[in-house]
């Protein structure tokens, strides 16, 4: 990890993002924001939180179509997952997280891989259409702001039709493939083959209406909820803020942690929330950063203590996690 350039780079960007984020900040305001908190919100905001996130397991079981993953496990990969995520760059934790529930219930790992990346495209769809519709109820949102969310759903639906080809058309989309890559050696592997074969028979469930209407409303249920979650500690601060405040915030935040950052998106997330309320909504920037805080800080500690019980449950640490991918 230590030896990768994505994550140094990551770790200047974030501590960047941080050096402006903490420019012109006044600490007796951000203390007393922080010190105000009314804890009974933010039960309810962590309870909210245990809601939403069941929703994510209820679908991932759903993408696994027509198999169906104990929830139980499905629970405790998913935990692993995000919890490696927030520690180690690159999102590995998803790639860590469908080698594990491939182990657990006897799935293909190409397999289990593909149901990470149909859910990566739902939750972007979602984000892009959410964004789409709160623009609608925040004016201050300027025009190329827009133009670009429908620019980025239109890419989604892109990628979705696509993989939709190719999941009924393997046979044509694998020789393609075949014929484009032939002057490429070390691309002829059998067993590269083997996995994309098997990572393209994982989309079955795009071959599922039912199926996939059930994704689908799992993945608005997820963001619905994800959003009363920000809107709710808006509250626990005291902060008379609008609903398409903490929906704005989430789904920009959502979409630009994309940009390699320290793990857990320590410094871009923060930023990035102290931008849009500064700038759209006209906050405080000592106010907008105490609310950066602790958001983060809720969603980053509750995935922290997911991932810690889970692994202990299953009996798992991270080099037999790494070795578990290495053999895969």
């Amino acid at each position: 990890m230590l030896k990768s350039a994505r994550f140094w780079i990551g770790l200047v960007i974030s501590a960047v993002c941080l050096y402006f984020a903490f420019q012109g900040i006044q600490f007796d305001k951000l203390l007393d924001a922080l010190i105000g908190i009314e804890w009974l919100w933010m039960l309810v905001a962590t309870l909210v939180f245990f809601v939403s996130y069941a929703g994510r397991v209820f679908r991932w079981q759903l993408l696994f179509y027509p198999q169906r993953p104990r929830w139980n496990k499905t629970f405790y990969a998913l935990n692993i997952g995000y919890f490696l995520s927030n520690l180690l760059p690159a999102r590995l934790g998803d790639i860590i997280r469908a080698y594990l529930i491939g182990d657990i219930e006897n799935v293909g790992k190409a397999r289990a891989l593909s149901t990470v990346v149909v859910e990566r495209l739902s939750d972007g769809l979602v984000v892009v259409l959410l964004l789409a519709v709160t623009a609608l109820f925040v004016p201050n949102i300027p025009v190329e702001a827009r133009q670009g969310a429908i620019s980025v759903a239109a890419l989604g639906i892109g990628g979705v039709a696509f993989l939709l080809v190719l999941s009924f058309q393997k046979e044509r989309g694998m020789n393609l493939l075949r014929r484009i890559i032939a002057p490429i050696p070390f691309l002829q592997s059998p067993r590269l083959w083997r996995a994309l074969e098997s990572l393209i028979d994982g989309f079955a469930i795009l071959r599922s209406p039912r199926e996939i209407l059930g994704v689908a409303l799992w993945s608005v249920f997820v963001w619905l909820t994800g959003g009363a979650i920000y809107w709710i500690v808006m509250r626990a601060m005291n902060l008379d803020a609008s609903v398409a405040a903490a929906f704005l915030v989430m789904l920009v935040t959502s979409l630009v942690v994309v940009v390699p950052s320290s793990p857990g998106y320590i410094g871009v997330f923060h930023a990035t929330t102290v931008f849009v309320l500064t700038s759209v909504f006209g906050w405080d920037k000592s106010i907008a950063l105490s609310y950066a805080v602790v958001v983060h800080a809720l969603t980053y500690i509750l995935l922290i203590g997911l991932g810690i019980f889970s692994m202990w449950h299953e009996g798992l640490t991270y080099q037999k996690l790494q070795r578990m991918k290495d053999e895969g």
